[in-house]
């Protein structure tokens, strides 16, 4: 069949290794972060499933055995603004839903991962090693074809989740003085991940806007919503990033929004695209609003 091809057995044979290197390169940058229904219906005995989806949509239907996980529990306000609770307090929430640290776990909710984001960060900063998304949580495990149960999962036994010795809580967080400095620092990149009115704020009120410097993108544009609620595509992403000039899977990347919830999506997003410096500013615009010498800057224009 290749009697009047040019192309020559052994170069035939490099052009395969070069695709599937390429093919394995495309999958290994969401693998780390998302598995697929079918992966997880191969795998459901294996794993610790999660459910963060509204609890009366929970109690209608979710995968088998999943645990319920509201998102608030996430949460423990401090000082009048809504962060999180802390490494401690964290994997005090785990001992009660009885995972240790050695489980994989896989997350989902209804809203195509915006919950589900900030539990897998929460995760990620204790340094936990197997933790997944579920690609379009529970629409697209439905959409597969896959089963449902209204059957409550079995009360999970206490567990003794430890912190580790080395977290990634640094690693991961930004406070207001470090974003602060991002905004005068061209090697590190500001995004906004609000909607764009909140982007551009409103001249009828005395604080709204972006801080200066950031860029718009906002999280629902990582779901795909006419294909299940999954993530756009590896390709498709990083145009929509590129045509914001972000490109540059070193450069240093800060994430806000009010509370870090969007942010978080965002989040996933880029570390499933192979981004290695990413960070959540937790307090976000709820703690940086309200320092009045901080400046905000109304308009489309980062």
């Amino acid at each position: 069949m290749f009697s009047n091809s040019k192309f020559q057995p052994s170069s035939i044979l490099a052009l395969i290794l070069m695709a599937l290197v390429s093919f394995n390169s495309a999958y290994a940058s969401t693998s780390n972060v998302f598995v697929s229904p079918s992966w997880l219906k191969k795998n459901l005995s294996e794993v610790t499933v999660i459910d963060m989806s509204d609890k009366t949509n929970f109690q209608k239907f979710h995968i088998p055995g999943a645990l319920w996980v509201n998102y608030n529990w996430l949460i423990k306000p401090q000082n009048g603004l809504a962060v999180s609770g802390g490494e401690n307090y964290m994997a005090d929430v785990f001992s009660q839903l009885g995972i240790n640290n050695t489980d994989h776990i896989v997350i989902y909710d209804d809203m195509g991962g915006l919950n589900a984001s900030r539990l897998y960060w929460e995760l990620s900063k204790l340094n936990h090693k197997k933790v997944s998304l579920l690609d379009g949580g529970i629409v697209s495990w439905v959409l597969a074809g896959n089963k449902v149960t209204q059957t409550p999962p079995k009360r999970p036994n206490r567990t003794q989740y430890k912190v580790p010795a080395k977290s990634l809580t640094d690693k991961l967080t930004a406070d207001k003085a470090e974003t602060v400095a991002a905004i005068k620092d061209p090697k590190t990149i500001l995004i906004d991940t609000r909607s764009k009115p909140e982007y551009e704020g409103s001249s009828k009120e005395k604080r709204s806007g972006h801080i200066p410097s950031a860029l718009w993108f906002e999280w629902s544009m990582a779901v795909n919503t006419k294909d299940g609620f999954k993530q756009y595509t590896d390709n498709e992403l990083m145009n929509s990033l590129r045509a914001k000039s972000i490109s540059n899977l070193e450069q240093p990347i800060i994430l806000y929004c009010n509370t870090a919830h969007r942010a978080s999506r965002v989040f996933t997003m880029l570390k499933s695209l192979g981004f290695k410096d990413v960070k959540l500013y937790d307090a976000s615009i709820q703690e940086y609003s309200i320092d009045k010498t901080l400046p905000l800057k109304r308009g489309a224009q980062p």
